[in-house]
């Protein structure tokens, strides 16, 4: 142990002064200050919050615009194929039309000159 004569009453007071005046900073110095800063926290916090809806909000505007625009493209794309579809309805009936055996058969005898085989024309192969 030390003598109280090393290391008196005087010295740890002063140590005690010393940590408080380094930490004088921590506290405001007065009631204005206090509020400034809490002041400043609160519109800070607010700044945070207005950014972070604007964003949310930009950001839900921007999706329905994608979901328009895909409702878009489906409904032309839909279009497309329902013209499509009747198109190929078109085009099977003509090829069943054109490939019917009275037409070909009529085709066959006036561009070409074809006529049915008689009994005898008829050759059968092995």
């Amino acid at each position: 142990m030390l003598p109280l004569s090393l290391g008196g009453a005087s010295s740890v007071g002063s140590g005690h002064r010393e940590l408080q005046g380094s930490l004088a900073w921590l506290r405001p110095a007065n009631i204005a200050s206090a509020v400034s800063v809490q002041r400043r926290a609160l519109v800070s916090w607010l700044a945070l919050f207005v950014t972070l809806a604007v964003i949310i909000g930009l950001g839900h505007v921007w999706l329905r615009l994608q979901v328009v625009d895909a409702g878009y493209r489906l409904s032309i794309t839909r279009q497309v194929i329902d013209k499509l579809e009747i198109e190929s309805h078109e085009l099977t009936l003509e090829a069943a039309t054109l490939e019917a055996p009275n037409r070909l058969e009529e085709a066959a005898r006036a561009r070409l000159g074809m006529v049915r085989p008689e009994k005898g024309q008829e050759v059968v192969l092995p």
